[in-house]
């Protein structure tokens, strides 16, 4: 590996160490590493905070959206950014033509310009969303992925080679994937007639198909073909100081630990990766009340299930993909001091694991707070939108905005 990355350095010893914890030991920890408790904030964690930016349904300027979210995330302050890298240019209408031929390849897409212009930015990471086959994987669409991601993978290395920056390859929430949406259908169960609680109140009961192994064996080959493809590039170009890594992203990892078949325990002790990427509201149960608990043991979980590759020197990098909370909740406002405390031990949680990103769902919000205005192809005020955000329409900062920002201000001291 051409750089050490020391935030994982000690993940295996954590969890031989903490496999046995109590909840109440764990809390202790947790409580322990809160920034408003008082705990040293990492000197870097202007390298670790980040924010998605996709779908939103609001803009500001008359620049490409794409390029508008990248630049709004670098005035901020922002090093991380996590984007879908689709061939299809979804999830950035505004103020864009993107005019892109059905024959594309993910090496041509990251020439076009809006794509160009934000990878010139000085952002230290780019997660990048990559569209797959997933259970629909064969023998033939996995050759035709490895060699896809291998070329996607050449280009930047070589592309930016004399450029200290990493480039993250993953999916979308794989095991939402793996059950072929996030419908009701896809709320899988053990028992028959076990009694599920559904977002919207609804009880409803859905047993493990009988076909999830091979599910599983699908997702076996589809990241096995991804993550080749990236190890294939970085030989060929070894003296690239950019660095180019494949993770696979998790979120139903509660399930998993419970025994449903899942990612985290079928498919992750079975392939080699990079890195995990955990999209953790499964760990986020009631976010009035969370404490941090579940998210640190599906962590723990995460780094013992995966196999890290040869580059990674044995550490086991996991990091939350997408997490965030909400300041709108339908109709109920969140106040901000409830908003601030579960991120404040959502950090706790993240500075005793040593996370190396946690990237916030998302620069603009995306999801209106209805069906009538999810039709609408943009809900520019306040109130009519949930609160994934880290800029409100109004263009005010979030809650969210301004507890990072006193995180970013306190790096490596404690907050006054």
């Amino acid at each position: 590996m051409k750089k050490t990355l020391p935030f994982a350095l000690l993940s295996i010893l954590i969890f031989s160490c903490s496999v046995n914890t109590s909840d109440r030991d764990i809390l202790t920890i947790i409580e322990r590493n809160r920034p408003l408790n008082g705990a040293v904030i990492p000197a870097d964690i202007g390298e670790k905070l980040g924010a998605t930016h996709v779908g939103g349904k609001y803009f500001f300027t008359d620049r490409p959206y794409l390029v508008e979210g990248c630049d709004r995330m670098i005035s901020m302050g922002y090093k991380v950014v996590k984007l879908w890298f689709r061939k299809s240019g979804g999830g950035y209408p505004f103020n864009s033509d993107w005019n892109l031929p059905d024959t594309i390849t993910l090496a041509e897409l990251a020439q076009h310009p809006y794509w160009a212009e934000c990878f010139d930015m000085p952002f230290s990471v780019f997660a990048l969303s990559v569209d797959g086959a997933g259970i629909k994987t064969t023998d033939e669409s996995a050759a035709k992925e490895e060699v896809e991601i291998y070329e996607l993978s050449k280009y930047l290395l070589r592309k930016y080679m004399d450029r200290d920056v990493t480039f993250i390859l993953h999916n979308w929430e794989g095991d939402w994937m793996l059950r072929g949406g996030t419908g009701d259908y896809a709320r899988w169960s053990r028992k028959e007639g076990e009694l599920i609680r559904a977002v919207d109140g609804d009880r409803y009961s859905v047993l493990v198909p009988s076909d999830s192994t091979e599910r599983c064996d699908a997702m076996i080959k589809w990241f096995s073909a991804r993550q080749r493809g990236v190890i294939r590039a970085r030989a060929e170009v070894p003296e690239s100081k950019c660095n180019v890594y494949h993770a696979i992203e998790v979120n139903k990892v509660m399930d998993s630990m419970d025994g449903i078949p899942g990612l985290a325990n079928y498919v992750l002790p079975a392939v080699e990766t990079d890195m995990v990427s955990w999209s953790c509201y499964d760990a986020m149960v009631n976010d009035t009340t969370e404490n941090g608990v579940n998210l640190y043991k599906g962590i723990e979980y995460l780094r013992n299930q995966m196999k890290p590759t040869e580059i990674m020197n044995g550490e086991r990098l996991v990091f939350l993909g997408e997490i965030g909370v909400p300041e709108q909740r339908y109709e109920n406002l969140m106040d901000q001091s409830s908003v601030i405390h579960n991120w404040d031990v959502y950090l706790g949680v993240c500075i005793a694991l040593d996370i190396p990103y946690i990237i916030q769902w998302e620069l603009f919000c995306n999801e209106p707070k209805n069906e009538e205005l999810r039709r609408l192809p943009e809900a520019r005020t306040r109130d009519e939108m949930r609160g994934f955000w880290l800029v409100r329409p109004d263009g005010t900062k979030s809650f969210v905005g301004e507890y990072f920002d006193l995180l970013m201000n306190n790096a490596g001291g404690r907050i006054q």
